[in-house]
């Protein structure tokens, strides 16, 4: 038999021994400092107004640091308790209607669920019955100058914070890794405090810890956790006086400090909540004043890796092998699975082809074959690169239809004729000049015109892009080939990537490299 909960057979008015009744207390400190009312002194303005009304606090749920925009916070707690049939309360308490929440929509949706079980929401400072018609007139009229106020203290922090930008110093303050933070205000030892010229001074000792980091990430040597291990064996602990974690040191990357930026979410995309959000499109980056840790080519370098780092699957991020993610199955274009009789990757397949999804020829081929043709082809390709270096082969030109250009612009102009005819035909209608039916019967004529022109249009090739060349690869080729035997596997994975788009293994044990100058691949139906 299922235990019966300790409050199931009590009323939810029921009191203690000495007659009072249980309530739940919530406490919150806002962040904008003239609000900041510390818990201890809601908690004691809450317990004396509630003895007073007979009441007492069961359980506190308190908030310490929630800024009150959100319902994502421990407030959520109280509200399950008071619906939950089996525990006596039936009030949340709380200094003010103000520390419920500072979004109208979330406070309203709230206090629904809290009314919808016949609980209530008392403000221990605000004497005011939301039972009645007046009284929950006043609650609301509390609140929506509690959202105005919060609407304009963060309007206000905006300004502040473009301000800041806009003389090239982070929004808000603050110490930054690598650097020595000189804040506009500093205590002179008597109480008082004087005001200085804020900077950031490069602290020599961690900037080049940074240095050698993003160096390492973008030669693929080492990672976030491996920074990260590094840093903390080194007894180097970040701004907040913590051990590094790959989080950290991936927001502390991201942001450009180091490189002489400010990172800030953009004004021109909506975004729910700005302050969490987690697109990496949603920012960028501006100019800062202080002075840079890594060069401009490194911080590009940086940016080109992380976003490919963002497209490969997670085991693809400490590869295993040089051409951990590059390889697909030439028949069908699927991924290859590795040889499952064996522990290490002896060989590659066609994963579709093993789970039954395709059927097509045999696609097997040994992992040290597939590595081998992808360093011949390498070796010819240096060869291909110093041909065309001196001038004894060309690129080759894409090739296009004679007439598609022209027909493209023989649409354009038709387009533009019927768009003309169009505004004459309604500048005429609009002055009295054309009737009505006169009208409607050329605008739909037109309007059919116009969609055929441009079904024509549509339809016509893309303009085929020039072809890539080779050439400016020839260094990165040379220098991969010269430490083939040496470099490490993440390293050769990083540069490999970077020269190849793919390596495809095909039935017969053949493999063909597709590398990323070469013709861009056909559209699949």
């Amino acid at each position: 038999m299922e235990k019966e909960s300790l409050y199931s057979k009590i009323p939810r008015t029921t009191g203690n021994a000495s007659g009072l009744i249980p309530v739940i207390g919530y406490a919150r400190v806002s962040t904008w400092r003239e609000e900041m009312i510390s818990v201890e002194i809601q908690q004691n303005v809450v317990n004396e107004s509630a003895a007073r009304r007979g009441r007492y606090v069961a359980e506190w749920i308190v908030d310490p640091d929630a800024t009150g925009r959100n319902f994502k916070r421990k407030v959520m707690r109280a509200i399950e308790i008071v619906e939950d049939s089996s525990r006596p309360e039936s009030e949340i308490w709380s200094w003010k209607f103000s520390r419920f929440g500072r979004n109208r929509h979330g406070v309203e949706m709230n206090l629904a669920r809290i009314e919808s079980v016949g609980g209530e929401l008392v403000s221990a400072t605000e004497d005011v019955d939301a039972r009645t018609a007046v009284g929950k007139l006043t609650r609301g009229v509390l609140m929506d100058i509690a959202e105005f106020e919060s609407n304009r203290a963060a309007e206000q922090w905006r300004e502040t914070h473009d301000l800041r930008r806009g003389a090239g110093l982070p929004a808000t303050g603050g110490k930054r890794f690598g650097y020595t933070w000189h804040p506009r205000r500093i205590p002179t030892g008597d109480g008082k405090w004087e005001t200085q010229e804020e900077r950031y001074e490069v602290f020599p000792e961690n900037a080049e810890l940074a240095l050698e980091a993003i160096q390492d990430y973008n030669a693929g040597r080492a990672g976030y956790a491996k920074i990260a291990s590094r840093w903390n064996n080194l007894g180097v602990l970040n701004t907040r006086g913590r051990p590094w974690q790959q989080a950290t040191l991936r927001w502390y990357f991201d942001s450009g400090f180091g490189a002489g930026l400010l990172v800030t979410h953009r004004r021109d995309v909506k975004c729910g909540d700005p302050g969490k959000c987690q697109k990496p499109a949603h920012y960028t980056h501006l100019p800062a004043e202080h002075e840079a840790i890594w060069t401009g080519e490194e911080w590009d370098e940086y940016r080109e890796r992380r976003a490919e780092q963002r497209t490969l699957a997670p085991r693809s991020h400490q590869p295993a092998y040089p051409l951990s993610g590059l390889i697909r199955c030439g028949e069908c274009g699927g991924y290859p699975v590795n040889d499952n009789n064996r522990e290490a990757c002896y060989a590659y397949n066609c994963g579709a082809r093993v789970r039954g999804l395709v059927k097509h020829a045999i696609v097997w081929i040994r992992r040290s074959v597939v590595e081998a043709e992808v360093h011949k082809r390498l070796r010819e390709v240096e060869g291909e690169i110093d041909a065309i270096a001196a001038g004894t082969a060309v690129v080759p030109k894409p090739r296009t239809a004679p007439d598609t250009a022209g027909r493209r612009r023989a649409l354009e102009v038709e387009l533009g004729k019927l768009s003309a005819a169009m505004d004459r035909a309604t500048e005429g209608h609009v002055m009295g000049d054309i009737p009505r039916d006169a009208y409607l019967r050329t605008r739909d004529r037109l309007v059919d015109q116009q969609k055929e022109v441009q079904r024509q249009l549509d339809a016509l090739p893309a303009e085929p892009a020039e072809p890539l060349s080779p050439v400016p690869f020839r260094e990165v080729v040379r220098g991969l080939l010269a430490e083939w035997d040496t470099i490490s596997v993440q390293a050769k994975r990083v540069i490999l990537a970077k020269l190849i788009r793919r390596v495809e293994i095909c039935a017969e044990k053949t493999v063909r490299v597709v590398f990323v100058w070469d013709a861009p691949d056909e559209p699949q139906p």
